[in-house]
């Protein structure tokens, strides 16, 4: 045991102990000296007695003996003849309070004791159990939520609250302290020499991307950290519940394919296509955001390897040596994944494995929409030509994807919600 414990502990016993002690003068005084403290009659006339008779002589045995004046005690009646009265004593039980003090006493020492022993019992670390819950994986590191943008953007921004978070950066909604507009500012997941280059990659695409399908960026900055500030924007296509109406489904659809088609003019594929990162102002007009995976369209014939999510992913993004690089019809096989899933409900493969997904997307072919909803058919042609396995058997631009879907929804072709 520890030696603070101990100590502890023996000062707990040696405090009750020393109240115990201090009880018990109280207790064996209270009924008076204990001699008399149960006195009867009988006791007190014998003791009334001088020392000197014999208490079997007769009545003429002391006579012409001296005897000292007799002293009445204080507790004594004088009669007139001198004759000391009957003295009663009043028998100490009659009192219940010095038992009372003793119970008392008892029962602070038990207590003590009591405590002391389950204290000795205690861990060495001198604590009670922990009130706090261990999970069965509390092991596995959990990054913190950040309590706002780093301090350095202070001065810019107050109200920040994170709102969403991807492997390259943080996205935080914010309001501006110049003009109290709300915005959206990202800064960089981490601040190491490869998210940094990625991150920058991304504002130097996004920056020069200006469309009414796209995002919005109102300014870049490498200083004090780097951060680009954004339209604000709370809800995106995977919040809304689906499957939505046709007719939304398509005028969705064709917003963003004229934005890739928009981005495409401009030398720059997406390659990251999918419910969560297109945003949606209060008419629902879609505005694709998240360029971190984007690149030129002359980069994209290098052999480097970019993230993409699988559930959305093109089959050259998996089978790149069989299906080729990823180019600008990349972008289209992810539109028509994405517009499967809005108006089927689901997205076009769904395995338990990551293995099994991947092998869905490069080998099997898509259940029709119609199949899953009649009233679909007249976008069948559309959605499977954008999810042909060969890149070749798509719409080889945005802009031919975004003239057939304005061609159907014009023929009425769309069946109305």
């Amino acid at each position: 045991m520890p030696p603070d414990r101990a100590g502890r502990a023996a000062a707990l016993l040696l405090a009750a102990a020393l109240l115990l002690a201090a009880f018990v003068p109280i207790v064996s005084g209270a009924g008076g000296p204990p001699e008399h403290a149960n006195a009867s009659p009988q006791g007190i006339g014998s003791a009334g007695k001088n020392p000197n008779e014999d208490k079997n002589a007769g009545p003429d045995q002391n006579k012409g003996r001296v005897t000292p004046e007799e002293t009445p005690s204080p507790d004594a009646t004088v009669t007139p003849d001198n004759t000391p009265a009957e003295v009663t004593a009043t028998p100490a039980e009659t009192d219940p309070s010095p038992w009372l003090g003793a119970a008392l006493a008892l029962a602070l020492f038990a207590g003590a004791v009591v405590l002391g022993a389950r204290y000795l019992k205690q861990p060495d670390g001198g604590k009670a159990e922990s009130a706090a819950t261990v999970l069965p994986d509390a092991y596995q590191t959990v990054l913190s939520r950040p309590a706002g943008l780093p301090p350095e953007l202070a001065e810019r921004y107050d109200r920040v609250a994170l709102v969403g978070r991807g492997g390259l950066g943080q996205v935080f909604s914010a309001v501006r302290r110049a003009d109290r507009r709300t915005v959206a500012v990202k800064i960089p997941a981490a601040y190491d020499e490869a998210t940094g280059k990625t991150f920058m990659k991304e504002m130097r695409f996004w920056e020069d991307l200006a469309h009414p399908n796209i995002v919005a960026v109102h300014s870049v900055n490498i200083l004090p950290v780097p951060f680009v500030e954004m339209e604000y924007l709370p809800r995106t296509l995977e919040d809304l519940e689906k499957p939505l109406p046709a007719e939304t489904a398509a005028r969705i659809a064709a917003g963003i394919a004229a934005g890739i088609a928009y981005a495409h003019e401009k030398g720059v594929i997406h390659r990251d296509i999918k419910p969560r990162n297109i945003l949606l102002d209060d008419g629902l007009t879609p505005k694709i955001a998240d360029w971190g995976m984007s690149t030129t369209l002359v980069a994209s014939r290098d052999t480097g390897i970019a993230g993409f999510t699988l559930a959305y992913a093109a089959p050259e993004q998996i089978a790149p040596e069989r299906f080729g690089r990823a180019d600008a019809r990349t972008d289209i096989y992810q539109l028509g994944a994405v517009f499967y899933e809005l108006v089927t409900g689901k997205p076009p493969f769904a395995r338990e494995s990551l293995a099994g997904l991947a092998e869905a997307v490069i080998r099997e072919q898509p259940v029709p929409p119609s199949e899953i909803d009649p009233n679909l058919a007249g976008l069948d042609p559309i959605i499977l030509r954008c999810l042909a396995k060969d890149p070749a058997d798509r719409y080889q631009s945005a802009a031919e994807l975004l003239a057939a879907i304005e061609a159907l929804t014009g023929d009425a072709g769309v069946e109305k919600p």
